[in-house]
């Protein structure tokens, strides 16, 4: 049996398989070593002899504190230093979250089952009006 961690893997994976597919030949690596850096994600592809890396990291929080941005931005500056051509880092986090501490060249993605309200984060499952 799965945990609560796998359901919300298999959100983000499904949402990266949107934005880059496999079929145009994006990987999509669960937690790779990238020059030293660990993300949660990384999304490659090589063409024409160059490969581009799009870091992503996953916030479940109600708000992406200023240690965590702290965080993300090490990360990626560990990258760099090692070598590795990064892209800017994706970070996914749920629908509504506090994302002012985020750095202006992270690229902040909206998990569409999660969502923030009064300060907590629940599910969210979008009601159709009856008709």
């Amino acid at each position: 049996m799965g945990d609560s961690g796998d359901v919300m893997n298999s959100y983000v994976t499904r949402d990266l398989r949107k934005m880059f597919s496999p079929g145009e030949g994006w990987n999509i690596e669960r937690e790779p070593e990238c020059g030293g850096a660990s993300f949660a994600y990384a999304v490659s592809r090589k063409r024409f002899g160059k490969t581009a890396y799009y870091p992503v990291d996953v916030s479940m929080e109600a708000a992406v504190s200023a240690e965590k941005a702290c965080v993300i931005q090490q990360q990626c500056d560990v990258a760099r230093e090692a070598g590795v051509a990064i892209e800017p880092l994706m970070l996914f986090v749920p629908t509504g979250a506090d994302v002012s501490e985020v750095p202006a060249d992270v690229m902040v993605k909206y998990l569409k089952v999660l969502k923030v309200e009064n300060g907590q984060v629940i599910w969210w499952k979008k009601v159709l009006p009856a008709v």
